[in-house]
């Protein structure tokens, strides 16, 4: 099989994904990998061309590497973030002609694609989860602790497992550990998984990854996911305990839980031919129409507010025709950078502008590229910054969430970009700065909400 399939690349400016297409079904099904992967080499281990022969009648199925792995683009300082991983999925789907698929995801991929199907609704048919979770395992005993020795200990934590992956690095056990429980180890299956790891990053790349990793968590974000959704998950999982399959389970409404035994944390080594019966049964099964029409619209979205500070006397100061012409230059400039951050320019307000965007780090990027630029027309902005579900339809937006990104902007002073911490959350490892502002009360909504200020880190 891999010698009649060629291996592509769907490239754009600096980015270049590898990624290998097989059969010719009528759905596609894209497999967004782990932290480890290589579109060729997947083929030298055991069970993977069965589990592909088995699904390409009745899928297209698309698989690439990510970032850092196999023979797409090599990582550079930093491990690539979430948002760059989704863009890297759009890629790869728009180079095969695909509007939309079934996106499964596996480990590390699954927590990735749980968040594309919440943010991209239009691209994501349905959603398969496998060996996957929403945060990093183990961390979540941190939170019980207090703030300042949580931080130290989640770096001792993280420290210790990046010393142990450049230590212990191609030797093939961090590949032993996703393998069922039942299966048999000989001389010629240890030096796969080593040439596997090695065919897939150094230790370098693999250490700047997992340093990323612990960062990550999509729990807030489940209970976005609408498309139907299949979690699959092994008691045997040595990698990724069955509980948190079981936690992604309970927080995507009306998902599916297949509970396997012995297929380890791999989705094909064990030769379980029912694990593809699964796939595609759940793929053929229809949903209602009432269902998908009652989501219609909903999507997962960072939504910017800002608003030009002392815009009344501003106004009353230059007269109304040099004010209107100011903001005609104000909000063209906006729409300008919000395009060019791929968002969209939802309105003007008068004194300051709303729009939306599906790239978190982007977001804040683009509030701070305004509130700079808006300087140069001698305007002072405060802008505020949240992530969260959104009514969405041909000209505006509505929802509590756009609400709540109101208030934030209305917490923010002159020149600054407040943004909010399930927002933060999303834009680790982007190159931005935060500086925490604390919690506040924000009208009509309870409990206090933590903010923080947003900055580009200067060069």
């Amino acid at each position: 099989m891999n010698q009649d399939v060629k291996t592509q690349f769907a490239a754009r400016e600096d980015t270049k994904i590898a990624y290998r297409v097989y059969g010719s079904g009528a759905k596609d099904l894209i497999i967004v990998p782990g932290i480890i992967s290589h579109v060729e080499y997947a083929h030298e281990l055991p069970g993977y061309n069965d589990f592909i022969q088995q699904l390409t009648p009745h899928f297209r199925i698309i698989v690439f590497d990510k970032r850092g792995n196999g023979l797409s683009q090599k990582l550079a300082d930093s491990a690539p973030t979430l948002e760059e991983r989704m863009d890297d999925i759009r890629l790869v789907l728009d180079a095969v002609g695909s509007e939309r698929a079934t996106v499964m995801g596996v480990s590390e991929g699954g927590s990735l694609s749980a968040l594309f199907a919440a943010m991209y609704p239009e691209r994501t048919e349905k959603l398969i989860l496998f060996g996957a979770f929403a945060h990093t395992p183990g961390l979540e005993k941190l939170k019980r602790l207090p703030n300042f020795i949580t931080g130290l200990l989640k770096k001792f934590m993280v420290w210790k497992a990046v010393k142990n992956v450049e230590k212990t690095w191609g030797n093939g056990e961090f590949v032993r550990k996703v393998l069922p429980s039942r299966m048999l180890i000989n001389n010629e299956l240890r030096q796969k998984f080593k040439h596997f790891e090695l065919a897939s990053t150094n230790a370098s790349n693999m250490a700047k990854m997992m340093s990323l990793l612990a960062e990550m968590d999509v729990s807030a974000f489940l209970r976005d996911v609408r498309c139907p959704t299949l979690v699959m998950h092994s008691h045997d999982d040595r990698l990724i305990p069955f509980q948190y399959g079981h936690a992604l389970h309970e927080g995507i409404a009306d998902s599916e839980l297949i509970e396997l035994s012995d297929a380890g944390h791999t989705y094909f080594m064990s030769r379980d031919p029912r694990i593809a019966d699964e796939i595609i049964s759940f793929a053929a099964m229809g949903h209602s129409a009432s269902n998908e029409s009652g989501h219609e619209g909903r999507v997962l979205a960072t939504v910017m507010f800002n608003d030009i500070v002392s815009s009344t006397r501003l106004q009353a100061d230059l007269g109304d025709e040099v004010w209107r012409m100011k903001i005609r230059s104000f909000e063209a400039m906006c729409k300008k950078e919000i395009s060019n951050a791929d968002g969209i320019f939802i309105k003007g307000l008068g004194d300051g502008v709303l729009a939306v965007f599906s790239g978190p780090a982007r977001a804040i990027r683009c509030a701070i590229a305004i509130k700079e630029q808006a300087k140069d027309l001698d305007i002072r902005l405060r802008t505020g910054l949240h992530v969260g579900e959104i009514e969405k339809d041909q000209s505006d937006i509505s929802g509590i969430n756009v609400n709540l990104a109101s208030r934030i902007q209305g917490v923010a002073s002159a020149d600054q970009v407040v943004v909010s911490d399930v927002l933060k959350s999303l834009a680790f490892g982007s190159g931005l700065e935060f500086s925490e502002l604390g919690d506040f009360e924000l009208k009509d909504f309870d409990g206090k909400w933590r903010l923080s200020e947003a900055n580009a880190i200067a060069e």
